[in-house]
């Protein structure tokens, strides 16, 4: 009599069930990793950017802002530059006073871009209160994140969430100075 070498159905399926189990944990991880480099990701580019603009109204001695509009579900921001001397304002930009120095552009980094989480969060700028009760931009009562030709900008924030996870974008009037705040699940974090 030949003794069988091999295994059982049943050590056959436990070995799946057990391979399918962590490969369904290591996705998981693997998607929790995309969606905070693409939060980060997003959250860099914005940072760069209201820099960047700053240093252009330091430079070219003018009034310059970027706008942000929401059309349907996606964010674009657009930069605008002051042509008769009160600051960019939308009501010039309507007017065609206020000149494009740049094309729209899209803002959105796969899961992530401007917007609110899904989850309750609380918003550190306003007390705790939940933070989808507000616009994901704010700069004061508008959409317009203005710089003057010495650097001062308007104060406000941009908030950027890929549903569950959060960053704000703030800025500083006088100093200019941009700060991130992150949301880790638990609790608000200052980060660079």
């Amino acid at each position: 009599m030949h003794k069988q070498k091999g295994q059982s159905l049943v050590e056959l399926t436990i070995v799946l069930t057990l391979i399918g189990g962590v490969s369904a944990i290591g996705m998981s991880a693997i998607d929790s990793v995309k969606r905070r480099v693409a939060l980060n990701s997003a959250t860099s580019e914005l940072r760069a950017t209201i820099a960047y603009v700053r240093t252009l109204a330091v430079t070219r001695d003018r009034n310059v802002a970027i706008r942000f509009r929401q059309d349907n579900t996606a964010w674009t921001w657009t930069v605008y530059e002051d042509g008769d001397g009160d600051g960019v304002r939308n009501d010039d930009i309507a007017k065609g006073k206020d000149r494009q120095v740049f094309p729209p552009r899209r803002f959105q980094y796969g899961p992530a871009g401007i917007g609110l989480p899904t989850i309750p969060v609380p918003d550190p700028l306003a007390g705790g209160q939940p933070l989808g009760t507000r616009s994901p931009v704010r700069f004061n009562t508008s959409m317009l994140c203005s710089f003057s030709r010495n650097g001062e900008v308007t104060n406000g924030s941009v908030v950027l969430s890929d549903g569950t996870l959060a960053n704000i974008v703030r800025v500083h009037g006088t100093s200019g100075r941009i700060q991130v705040l992150r949301w880790n699940g638990n609790v608000w974090k200052t980060g660079v």
